[in-house]
């Protein structure tokens, strides 16, 4: 267990460095730690950072940077007249980085904190919230401020079709960032949008997750509710009117003074009600949407019907700060989409490979549903890896067998296990396939990326749609069977 010399109030302040101050990242190789060293580096601090391993796209991105960096980890890594160590929420207290910290007394931060102090700062702060969408719908606004030449401030959880990168400090007096409610650092145990000071705010969803930090969906409602009333007067909410989790606070968040509360969804209670209407000949949907304010449409270049929400939502947002409805919707058809998020790989007649992030049970049956109805009549090959530590829980293996109701067969990882698993039940995958072919959807398990690799494509059939859902490399899965099945159409 971690002493408590670390602590949220301990931590030390970006704003109190001089310029030019040596800053070293544990575990700089993830997506948003890359980004924000790289950001740093270009706002005139000298950065180094180490990470256990090194992938790519991150890693080529950090070699091309004026960060430094050291693969593995080690105290004689960090410079021994650092200024501000930061930690990653997935660096554990035992990083011997961290005990140098520790037994060095050095000053110490972690990402929501200096993210908020290096780009969101002295911003209109635009943070979108909820179970699902958050990265989707951040891009999205991202890019129709942009497309608007406002030059806002982004961070996103992924990376974005046409960005150079998804972290960025623009002039446009505006930022927009994914607020994640998971903890920020193992020191840090509040959600990552506790930090980021929202001025306005989306909630797409709240939906039990994350089962290694929460004991229920009522505590998630706590953090969710702690954050909207915490909100500033003049403050406006865009809730989603088709999720339950977010109702059911609805009516006590219109109760607050000086909030604005708009809903928006498929539901005809909404105060934006929106109707999508899939594209001929055309991946995507047209969308309308009816308010009091006035009507509006567009087209959507995205498969399943929660992106028509997310879009909304963006567009809601934009318009919140001064942007044009008009030219933001003509911009919504140009978004160029978020890397594993419905991203398709392949698409001819003979096969289609398409890659999602999806992995909490709803997001799950919601891609393959998705899926399903925009390749009508093709065979959909569903392939899922439980990973991240919701989809790992025995108690979601019910959620999961109705999932994958609209698939036509079924290919499942087996869990992996990992340090900290000791207290928990993990799912019997080898079980839950089983139980998915006795209800008539053809199911099978194998260990590990390449017995799936070697399955998928032994049992391929003319027409296929394969889709491949993790919140992980999948061990390269999608690049082995892009390769293969690309070779396949040549």
């Amino acid at each position: 267990m971690p002493k408590d010399w670390f602590s949220v109030a301990a931590s030390k302040s970006l704003l109190d460095l001089p310029a030019r101050s040596k800053i070293h990242i544990i575990g700089v190789c993830g997506v948003a730690m890359g980004q924000l060293a790289i950001e740093l580096s270009e706002q005139g601090y000298q950065v180094t950072g180490s990470d256990k391993e090194y992938y790519h796209p991150m890693a080529g991105i950090l070699e091309s940077s004026q960060v430094t960096t050291s693969k593995g980890y080690d105290p004689q890594n960090i410079p021994q007249d650092v200024d501000l160590v930061v930690i990653g929420n997935s660096v554990p207290y035992e990083n011997v980085e961290v005990q140098a910290v520790e037994k060095k007394a050095l000053g110490y931060t972690f990402f929501p904190k200096i993210l908020s102090e290096s780009i969101i700062a002295n911003s209109t702060s635009l943070v979108i919230t909820g179970t699902h969408g958050k990265s989707t719908t951040t891009a999205l606004t991202a890019h129709l401020l942009r497309s608007l030449s406002l030059d806002p401030t982004y961070f996103i959880g992924g990376q974005v079709g046409g960005f150079e990168r998804s972290l960025h400090k623009g002039s446009g007096g505006v930022s927009v960032v994914e607020g994640d409610e998971y903890d920020s650092a193992f020191f840090a145990k509040v959600p990552k949008f506790t930090f980021y000071n929202p001025s306005h705010l989306v909630i797409n969803a709240i939906e039990y997750d994350h089962a290694d930090i929460y004991a229920s969906l009522d505590d998630i409602k706590k953090e969710f509710n702690g954050l909207v009333e915490g909100l500033p007067d003049g403050a406006t909410v865009f809730c989603s009117a088709d999720d339950e989790g977010v109702c059911s606070l609805v009516s006590k968040w219109k109760k607050r003074e000086g909030l604005t509360i708009t809903t928006f969804g498929f539901s005809p209670q909404a105060d934006v009600v929106l109707a999508a209407k899939p594209l001929e000949g055309a991946l995507g949907y047209h969308v309308s949407c009816t308010r009091k304010e006035g009507d509006f449409e567009f087209v959507l270049p995205l498969l399943g019907e929660y992106n028509a929400r997310n879009a909304v939502a963006s567009l809601l947002l934009v318009e919140l700060v001064g942007g044009d409805m008009n030219g933001a919707v003509q911009a919504i058809e140009s978004f160029g989409g978020v890397v594993r998020r419905q991203q398709i790989h392949l698409n001819t007649p003979q096969v289609v490979l398409i890659e999602d992030f999806a992995h909490h049970p709803t997001a799950v049956q919601e891609t393959v549903s998705s899926v399903k109805r925009h390749f009508p009549g093709r065979r959909l090959v569903t392939v899922f890896e439980p990973r991240s530590n919701t989809s790992r829980q025995e108690i979601f293996r019910e959620d999961y067998l109705s999932s994958f109701g609209e698939a036509d067969c079924v290919v499942l990882r087996q869990v992996a296990a990992r340090r900290g698993d000791e207290d928990r039940k993990l799912m019997d995958v080898q079980e839950l396939s089983q139980e998915l072919s006795s209800r008539g959807t053809p199911s099978t398990c194998y260990a590990d990326a390449n017995e799936i690799a070697d399955h998928v494509l032994n049992e391929k059939q003319d027409g296929d749609v394969i889709l491949v859902m993790s919140n992980g490399s999948f061990e390269g899965l999608v690049q082995k069977l892009c390769t293969a099945l690309g070779q396949g159409q040549e």
